[in-house]
């Protein structure tokens, strides 16, 4: 499938409008059209007229995100998630990244929150360069300001060096825009688009751009009560999942940590001094392995650790972390839960809140003309908080969720929740899910709502 060549920029409160006027049949403000094929398209807020009303809806339609957006080509028979799409954080992913990543790890088959775990780690060096400091205080302070408000870079040492000379930068990463907001979360983030192929792959249909507002008021629990120095050794630990359910991820994201340090020494380091790396496996929290080995990465000096992927893992030991001066950045946290949490001024995360994906499903719905949903997910934080915005703005642009099934990641099976929406009759459905998909998938195969039965 041949990517679209152009990026649709959308504003937050212009994507609700949208939708509301996507659902009620009237202009459309943008010309929004997925087109698999290869055609061009984009979506926008700022004018024009679309002629094309919705599409027509054709059969069982199955959403992924960016939770169980994987390469199935060994799990399922050909064919089996044809067609199916699926949305995640992230801009379109460049060859020369990729090569970059594949130099690190040559046996990857996916690139899901690599780009992400680079970025946490080049802006956490450039903030240690623009505090003269590598303790993890040091880093929390500098981080929004290495991410906005100065010259745009785009490469560690073009960075570095503007920070030599004393000048403000502005870093935009290979995920996209970053630009962190008082509580540590994206400003401004890329969702992209996917469309499943008979060999059960995914491949880029669409990135949408949009803002993400600020949060009303930063309480004093959320600000840095002071910097303290360091030692002199910037060390990144690493907590990703080498197990559990999300162990897919881990590679990319181990892969863009090391390239990330692997580039940082290569020009000149942190400092004057090399940066170095310590591996920790997060799992997936059944059971909770994140706390023990946490300690791992605090013990062996960690000034900054990188994950977890898993928001309710992150939230298992942001306490830990945070508390013991270390600031934490996730590349692939997603619930809004951290937006509001209470940790010191010293958590941040390169990934968009669900807020931003959420909108872009419900307008990915609306647009392919899916008017009764049902939306099964995870009973987890990160698996209701975007459950909950997919169907809120779902909702508001007029479209009906006739089933919200939540389920118990550790469920023997998950026969109750398929066939209470099997019930329902709805013509599309969307999986928040984990590696627990493999599961779900046949069950939904089983009970007649296969993608496109």
């Amino acid at each position: 499938m041949k990517p679209l060549s152009k990026k649709a920029r959308l504003g937050i409160v212009a994507v609700a409008s949208t939708l509301v006027l996507a659902a009620c049949g009237g202009e459309d403000d943008g010309d929004s059209d997925d087109t698999p094929s290869g055609g061009e398209s984009s979506s926008s807020a700022e004018g024009g007229e679309s002629s094309a009303p919705p599409a027509e809806a054709t059969g069982m339609q199955l959403y992924f995100v960016d939770g169980n957006t994987a390469n199935y080509t060994e799990d399922f028979d050909p064919g089996t998630l044809e067609g199916v799409k699926a949305t995640y954080p992230g801009a379109e992913l460049g060859d020369d990244f990729r090569q970059r990543l594949l130099g690190v790890d040559k046996k990857l088959k996916d690139f899901t929150y690599g780009p992400e775990s680079y970025d946490a780690t080049i802006v956490a060096a450039l903030a240690a360069i623009a505090a003269g400091d590598d303790s993890g205080t040091a880093v929390g302070s500098k981080m929004a300001d290495v991410t906005g408000g100065g010259e745009k870079c785009t490469e560690f040492k073009a960075c570095a060096d503007l920070l030599g000379a004393g000048t403000d930068i502005d870093y935009d990463g290979v995920s996209g825009p970053i630009d962190l907001n008082s509580t540590g979360s994206p400003s401004a983030a890329t969702i992209g688009i996917f469309e499943y192929g008979a060999d059960n792959n995914y491949a880029p249909v669409n990135f949408v751009t949009g803002q993400i507002p600020d949060a009303s008021e930063v309480k004093p629990d959320q600000e840095i009560a002071s910097v303290k120095p360091g030692d002199g050794k910037f060390v990144v630990g690493m907590l990703l999942p080498s197990s559990g359910d999300l162990a897919f991820l881990g590679p990319p994201e181990f892969a863009g940590v090391e390239l990330a340090v692997k580039e940082i020494n290569e020009n000149g380091g942190v400092n004057g001094s090399q940066a170095t790396s310590i591996r920790a496996d997060s799992g997936d929290g059944t059971p909770n392995i994140a706390p023990s080995e946490t300690d791992k990465l605090l013990s062996g000096g960690a000034d900054v650790v990188i994950g977890a992927a898993s928001s309710s893992v992150s939230l298992s030991v942001i306490d830990k972390i945070t508390q013991a001066g270390v600031a934490q950045i996730s590349p692939a946290n997603t619930s809004t839960a951290f937006d509001s949490y209470a940790d010191s001024g010293l958590y941040f995360r390169t990934a968009p809140s669900d807020v931003l994906q959420g909108q872009v499903m419900a307008s990915t719905l609306i647009e392919d003309g899916k008017q009764n949903i049902a939306i099964l997910a995870r009973q987890d934080s990160y698996g209701e908080a975007l459950a909950e915005n997919v169907r809120s703005f779902y909702e508001e642009a007029g479209g009906s969720v006739v089933s919200y099934q939540l389920y118990s990641p550790e469920a023997a099976n998950y026969n109750a929740e398929v066939q209470a929406i099997a019930a329902e009759d709805p013509d599309a459905i969307i999986l928040i899910s984990f590696d627990e998909t493999k599961k779900i998938v046949p069950a939904l195969i089983q009970a007649g709502l296969g993608q496109g039965e």
